[in-house]
């Protein structure tokens, strides 16, 4: 074998080398975490720095990076061609097509991609010399590929911003979250599950109104103003919560906010005398919000105004229910149990958790891992009458989407009690 040949051959190898760096640091550098990045690149990491400013002409690099490897797999498939028909005359091209095929496929493009996809933030941080030496070459050729490639998709009518990809979706966003933990097990596992419980209630504050997490003005606890005083003082003193309001005419005047501490200010004024207690002075404004809010702007506004509670009024401005701090953390972190206040579910045998009618059912998917409707209804006993389209009697059941209902207890119009079962898919049924 003269020279010729052994220098013909070893530059092949070299630029399927060549072409498998290219592939790997092209899938690290798209794959790399922009936060691990990011947060590299505030400790120091020059390396991280750099590939920052890597990221913001990431369009160009792209290009580059697809130049070069383009270049050196043609160039090394010219080189096998010659050599290969130089051996068996003119065979010797198809001979060259399915050898270097199989090459590069295997060891320039899915080897070097397949270790990059398993680390990529290290392989990317370790490629950045060359993603710079590669942009420093290759960038002016690469910057007028992208010219002409935008120029050329505008013939077609598509406009260079929307030729630029866009960045993350929600739903790509939602996809990863859902990655999040996989394959964990034990203890590690159930953490990974409620991380990615808190990661989607808080995309979730876009998308959910003031009027789907207050609580119903038939649930508020609220202070009569036309009760006599010592009835305002034992029900302020038996309720969990340490703010009720204070309103007249079952809620069709509201005249303000009471906490415990003002309660005590007003029966300090009146020497400790229940019977001559009167909270309307020391009654804080109460705040309204329309029920249409999105969640994100009220959890802003009680960050702004240093509030904890607001009333919630309809479009013709009649009292709805009442929005807490609390209501809209729970979106976040799932339901915070008071005193005296019952669980969400209570297990009550064979598979079947018991619940209040008002319960929503956002909260109760999140808090069991289920999959009712949220469209319909926003409580569990509305989806029942949404379902019946009537109020079901004490003993009815109905099934919704792979759970059956069951109506265990009725107040007046209202579901108060329902069961509830996981049914199992059809192919586990038998």
């Amino acid at each position: 074998m003269d020279a010729g040949t052994l220098a013909a051959l070893g530059g092949i190898l070299l630029l399927l080398i060549l072409s498998a760096v290219f592939s790997g640091t092209e899938t690290a550098f798209t794959a790399a975490s922009r936060a691990f990045v990011t947060r590299r690149a505030r400790e120091g990491d020059r390396r991280a720095g750099l590939l920052v400013r890597l990221r913001e002409r990431k369009d160009r690099l792209i290009a580059a990076i697809l130049v070069g490897n383009n270049l050196v797999n043609t160039t090394a498939t010219a080189l096998a061609s010659g050599l290969l028909i130089a051996w068996f005359g003119e065979g010797g091209v198809v001979y060259a097509s399915l050898v270097m095929t199989a090459l590069l496929v295997v060891f320039a493009e899915v080897l070097p991609k397949t270790y990059a996809l398993r680390q990529p933030d290290r392989t990317a941080l370790r490629a950045v010399p060359l993603l710079s030496a590669t942009m420093r070459l290759l960038g002016p050729l690469a910057a007028a590929v992208n010219w002409l490639v935008l120029r050329t998709l505008g013939l077609f009518g598509v406009r260079a911003a929307e030729a630029e990809r866009p960045g993350i979706t929600e739903d790509e966003l939602l996809g990863a979250i859902e990655l999040h933990g996989a394959g964990e097990r034990g203890e590690a596992e159930a953490a990974a599950r409620e991380e990615r419980r808190m990661l989607r209630g808080v995309l979730a504050l876009d998308d959910l109104t003031v009027g789907d997490v207050m609580t119903h003005r038939a649930r508020i606890r609220a202070l009569d103003a036309e009760a006599p005083p010592e009835v305002q003082l034992e029900r302020l003193l038996a309720s969990p919560h340490a703010r009720l309001p204070l309103w007249c005419r079952g809620g069709e005047e509201v005249l303000g906010i009471v906490d415990a501490r003002a309660a005590l200010q007003a029966l300090r004024a009146v020497g400790g005398e229940a019977a001559r207690l009167d909270l309307r002075p020391f009654a804080a404004p109460a705040v309204f919000v329309p029920e249409g809010r999105p969640l994100r702007e009220q959890l802003q506004e009680f960050r702004r105004a240093h509030l904890k509670m607001a009333l919630v009024v309809d479009e013709y401005g009649a009292l709805q229910g009442l929005v807490t701090l609390e209501d809209v953390v729970e979106v976040i972190v799932g339901q915070i149990a008071q005193r005296g206040e019952p669980i969400l579910a209570e297990a009550a045998g064979d598979g079947v958790a018991e619940v209040r009618g008002d319960i929503r059912v956002r909260d109760l998917n999140r808090e069991l891992d289920w999959d009712l409707p949220e469209e319909e209804a926003a409580t569990v006993g509305g989806l029942v009458v949404s379902r019946l389209r009537a109020i079901p009697p004490v003993g009815t059941e109905v099934t919704i989407d792979g759970y059956a209902i069951r109506v265990v207890e009725r107040r007046g119009w209202r579901l108060d009690r329902l069961a509830i079962r996981r049914l199992a898919p059809p192919e586990e049924a038998g």
